[in-house]
């Protein structure tokens, strides 16, 4: 007793699947941006945190008063050049009396001009200051959870120390070991199917956006690396199937792979006669195997009638009864 099936002709996909990883495509490091001591937390491990939020406060009271001294300096530098304007225009007016000596004017002149550059510098410094003072409150560059926290209430920090690094699933990175075997295969913009451990269910279709030049120390892989928007509830830190589609082949030749029996000779199949009472065993170069179906690439025609259950019993020339799958 056997079942049978008919070889169709369709298309199969040749499929590499492989285990990656999920990461934060925007992952950064928040750092000091001035010198100071630590006086407030704001922000914990864990926390969702919106841009513009505030996570930190360094003692401002330096910058304070550094703008301060700034804004005196600039308001001391316009009465002088408001006073010395005034000199200049009256030099002016006895000049076209001609009642003034010319290098009084040009002293004045220049003492002017010296006047209006130490102002231009003095409104550098002012607006550094008011940069810094700003600077005082560190606060999230985006939307996202903070993962790491460095920094204690209390600690001295100088500009360039980390304090905090927050992670966003908004925009992920996807990396795909494959054999390095199949290094020469791999492409940008093969078609590849991803799906999260974290949400099953949820697939995706993106083609490979970059292959990693270098082979790994430790696993010998080719990495392929996807950019992708988060389509879901995926999250960094997890495990992602991928199925990479290597090639597909049109009019194939396809049976279950159940039919295919590996005798001594090779890989063989049993197709029955028309008067579905026998079977010859025949051989087959098979190919790829998508899901349950197989490739045939030789031995065997579209619409051919192979044995499916019972063929591993089967021998060249055995009488069968077919029973209806």
């Amino acid at each position: 007793m056997i079942t049978m099936t008919e070889a169709v002709s369709g298309t199969i996909e040749d499929l590499e699947t492989t285990v990656g990883r999920i990461e934060s495509k925007a992952e950064p490091l928040v750092a000091a941006e001035i010198d100071g001591r630590v006086t407030h937390i704001d922000a914990e491990i864990g926390d969702s945190v919106a841009m513009g939020d505030l996570l930190a406060r360094i003692d401002p009271e330096d910058y304070r008063l550094s703008l301060q001294s700034t804004e005196s300096d600039v308001a001391r530098l316009n009465a002088m050049i408001e006073q010395q304007q005034r000199l200049v225009n009256r030099y002016l007016k006895l000049r076209e009396d001609e009642f003034f000596a010319e290098n009084t004017l040009d002293a004045a002149s220049s003492e002017l001009a010296v006047l209006k550059k130490q102002k231009a510098a003095a409104m550098t410094r002012m607006t550094q200051a008011k940069r810094n003072l700003v600077r005082a409150d560190v606060t999230a560059p985006l939307a996202g959870k903070i993962s790491e926290r460095l920094v204690n209430e209390g600690d001295y920090v100088k500009r360039g120390n980390p304090l905090f690094r927050i992670s966003t699933a908004d925009y992920l990175r996807v990396v795909l070991p494959y054999p390095e075997a199949l290094a020469d295969r791999l492409k940008p913009g093969q078609l590849v199917r991803l799906e999260s451990a974290t949400a099953s269910g949820t697939r995706v279709e993106v083609p490979v956006g970059e292959i990693r030049p270098t082979i790994g120390n430790f696993n010998h892989a080719v990495d392929i690396i996807i950019d992708l928007p988060n389509p879901g509830n995926w999250r960094a830190g997890g495990t992602i199937n991928g199925e990479l589609v290597m090639r597909k082949i049109d009019d194939a030749v396809l049976i279950p792979e159940t039919s295919v029996v590996l005798r001594p000779a090779g890989h063989v199949v049993y197709v029955l006669n028309e008067s579905l009472d026998s079977v010859e065993e025949r051989l087959v170069e098979t190919g790829v195997l998508s899901e349950d179906l197989l490739e045939i690439r030789s031995g065997l025609k579209p619409g051919e009638r192979v044995a499916v259950d019972g063929a591993g019993f089967l021998t060249d020339g055995a009488v069968v009864s077919v029973q209806q799958r």
